[in-house]
C-alpha cells in the first residue's frame, strides 16, 4: 500500500507540473501559441458568398484546368463564368426541361488540356435521356463539336426521376447515375439503363472489369433516382466512393460505389410502399451506409471536402439538400457514418449542386428560381 501511495503522489506531481508549465507559457510569452482544450477540438464555422446571381436553376458546376468555372442550367444553357458574369457557350436546342428533367449533370474530362472535352446529361426532345460529349474550341467561346455517347436512358414525359449525374472517377472512367423514370419495370431490369450506375469510357462503351450483365455498361442496379456521385481518394471498404439517392416518403440513401443490387423496385403501378433496400425480396441487396429515415430531406449534389483549410472537417462529405434546405456534412469512414453536421439551414432555400473547386473551396447552387452559385469556405 505504501508503494502504491508513492506512485499516486508521483503522478499527481507530474500532472501539476504540466498545468503549471502551461500557465507560465500563457502568462509570460504572448507569442507562444498554446491552444486551449476547446480550441484544439473546435470545428471551423462555414461562410458562403455569392459568386453569380440571376440564374435559372443551375444544376451542376465544374472547373477547367485553368480554374475557369463552367455550369449548366436546367433550361439548356452551358455557360462559363467570365469577370463575374455568365457567358453562354451554347444553348442546347433539344433539351426538354420538364419537371425534374432538363440539362443536368456536367463533368470536365480530366484530360481536357489535350482533348478539350466535357460531358453533359440531358432530357432530350427525342424522348430519352442521353449523355453528350461537347468539345470546346481553343478560345473558350463556343462548342466545336457535339456527340451523343449514351442514348436510350428511359425518360418520363413528366420529367420525374430523370437522374442524371456524371463524374470522372479516380480510374479516369466516366460514371453515370440514372433515375428509374418512375417506371416499376426498369430498376431491376438488366437490359434497361434506368435506375443504374454506369461506368463507361469517353465513347460511352463498357469498361473491362464491369460486372457481367446483359448490358456491360451497368456497374450497379436497383436504384431509384441517383442525385450525385463522389469519390474517395483511395478505395475504402472495397468502394470507389458514394452515390446519393432520393427515397420515397422515407429513406433517402447514401450508398457505396460497389457492384451489385441496391434493392429498389416499386410495385405495380409504381406502388412506392416497398423499402428502398428491400432485403425481403432481394436478400443479397447492398445496404445503404446512411438513410434519412422519415421524412425524407431530398439530398442532392455531393463532394468530399479535401485540404487542410477545412480543419476537422477535412474528408467529410458535403451534401446539398433540396427539401430540407440546408448543407449536410457527414463523416464517412470505412463504410459507415460516424458524424453529422448541418449548416445554412433555411438561409438560401433549396440547394442543388456541390462541387469542390480550386483552392479547396466548395461551390453550391441554389434551386429556387432566380438562383445563385455560392462559394463556401471555412473560417
Amino acid at each position: 500500500m505504501k508503494r502504491l501511495a508513492i506512485i499516486i503522489s508521483s503522478v499527481i506531481l507530474v500532472l501539476a507540473a504540466g498545468v503549471l508549465t502551461y500557465t507560465i507559457l500563457r502568462q509570460l510569452d504572448t507569442n507562444v501559441a498554446v491552444p486551449s482544450r476547446d480550441q484544439a477540438s473546435s470545428t471551423p464555422a462555414l461562410h458562403a458568398t455569392e459568386v453569380i446571381t440571376g440564374l435559372d436553376h443551375p444544376w451542376d458546376v465544374d472547373f477547367l484546368p485553368d480554374e475557369t468555372m463552367i455550369f449548366t442550367e436546367r433550361t439548356g444553357d452551358v455557360s462559363l463564368l467570365r469577370a463575374g458574369k455568365k457567358d453562354v457557350l451554347e444553348s442546347i436546342s433539344d433539351v426538354d426541361a420538364t419537371g425534374e428533367g432538363g440539362l443536368m449533370g456536367l463533368a470536365i474530362d480530366p484530360e481536357f488540356s489535350t482533348n478539350r472535352s466535357m460531358y453533359v446529361c440531358l432530357n432530350s426532345t427525342k424522348g430519352d435521356i442521353r449523355v453528350r460529349r461537347l468539345e470546346i474550341n481553343e478560345d473558350l467561346n463556343e462548342i466545336a463539336s457535339s456527340t451523343d455517347i449514351v442514348t436510350g436512358l428511359p425518360a418520363a414525359s413528366s420529367g420525374r426521376h430523370s437522374g442524371c449525374q456524371l463524374a470522372f472517377g479516380p480510374d479516369k472512367n466516366l460514371w453515370v447515375g440514372t433515375g428509374d423514370s418512375a417506371d416499376e419495370s426498369v430498376a431491376q431490369d438488366a437490359r434497361s439503363l434506368g435506375g443504374k450506375i454506369l461506368r463507361v469510357d469517353r465513347d460511352g462503351k463498357a469498361i473491362e472489369g464491369n460486372p457481367d450483365s446483359a448490358d456491360k455498361r451497368v456497374y450497379s442496379y436497383g436504384h431509384r433516382n441517383i442525385q450525385a456521385l463522389a469519390f474517395y481518394t483511395n478505395l475504402q471498404n472495397e468502394s470507389y466512393g458514394i452515390s446519393v439517392e432520393h427515397g420515397t416518403d422515407r429513406d433517402d440513401e447514401i450508398n457505396e460505389l460497389k457492384p451489385g443490387n441496391f434493392g429498389w423496385q416499386a410495385g405495380d403501378n409504381y406502388d412506392e410502399s416497398a423499402s428502398m433496400t428491400d432485403l425481403k425480396r432481394f436478400p443479397d441487396a447492398v445496404p445503404s451506409i446512411w438513410s434519412s429515415g422519415s421524412p425524407t430531406i431530398a439530398p442532392s449534389g455531393a463532394a468530399f471536402l479535401m485540404g487542410e483549410s477545412w480543419g476537422r472537417l477535412k474528408g467529410w462529405l458535403a451534401v446539398s439538400v433540396l427539401k430540407d434546405q440546408k448543407l449536410l456534412l457527414l463523416n464517412i469512414k470505412n463504410g459507415s457514418v460516424s458524424g453529422e453536421r448541418t449548416y445554412f439551414k433555411n438561409e438560401y432555400g433549396r440547394l442543388r449542386a456541390a462541387t469542390l473547386g480550386p483552392n479547396e473551396t466548395l461551390y453550391i447552387t441554389t434551386d429556387n428560381g432566380n438562383d445563385a452559385i455560392l462559394k463556401v469556405a471555412a473560417n
